[in-house]
């Protein structure tokens, strides 16, 4: 495990291989939010273009309201 942090987040990373396959996955140290990355989704995080990645880090889309975002079952890095 490794706490990647700066002033804005702080996260804890580890490897998982309880799935049927290797996946990333990330803790949210402050809200204990949990999400797992496979190799897929990795690599699309890779060949997103910026402008993209933007759009994510709007703590608007999800992070304020009161909708659950990426906790949700069905959102893309969710362990279901």
């Amino acid at each position: 495990m490794h706490v990647i942090a700066n002033e804005f987040a702080s996260v804890t990373v580890s490897v998982d291989h309880e799935g049927n396959d290797t996946r990333l996955c990330i803790v949210d140290n402050n809200t204990g939010h949990t999400a797992y990355f496979d190799a897929l989704l990795l690599e699309t995080l890779v060949w997103a273009p910026e402008s993209v990645l933007r759009k994510l880090l709007d703590p608007s889309l999800h992070r304020w309201s009161a909708e659950p975002g990426p906790a949700d079952p069905s959102a893309p890095g969710s362990p279901g």
